[in-house]
């Protein structure tokens, strides 16, 4: 199991930090930072797809087999553990990743479809990021 603080903050100051380079580059009008923004973003998805891969979100204690099942719930939604609530927002970040490499490789031809698919990243970055913030504050 990763710490609770990795699991959270890597993925938070990465999007902070494209976010923040991204936007510097469009407003100097520097297309090399806009390139390295939506590289970090390209990398955070690598990196959750790590993440998901080597099973760093499961879980330590989550069912225990030798417990007798009475017939009550499994799972209590407000007693999943925080690993498992990050998983649809890991996968959220691989998925932005994807989105982003579109992006980069569009960037590096200055087509115009890069700028409109880096607003796409950044609004799901945020989203993302936003949802991690409430499920921190919620366990």
């Amino acid at each position: 199991m990763i710490s609770n603080f990795t699991l959270l903050s890597i993925p938070q100051w990465a999007v902070f930090a494209a976010v923040t380079i991204i936007i510097y580059g469009w407003t100097e009008g520097k297309r090399a930072f806009t390139q390295i923004g939506t590289a970090i973003l390209v990398l955070l998805g690598i990196y959750a797809a790590w993440v998901i891969y080597t099973g760093l979100l499961v879980p330590e204690t989550l069912f225990d087999t030798t417990e007798v099942l009475d017939g009550e719930e499994l799972f209590n939604p407000d007693e999943i553990p925080m690993e498992g609530r990050m998983l649809p927002v890991y996968w959220g970040f691989v998925v932005n990743g994807a989105i982003a490499l579109i992006a980069f490789v569009t960037g590096m031809k200055e087509s115009k479809a890069s700028k409109v698919l880096k607003i796409i990243t950044i609004v799901f970055s945020l989203f993302l990021f936003f949802a991690m913030i409430g499920i921190s504050r919620s366990v």
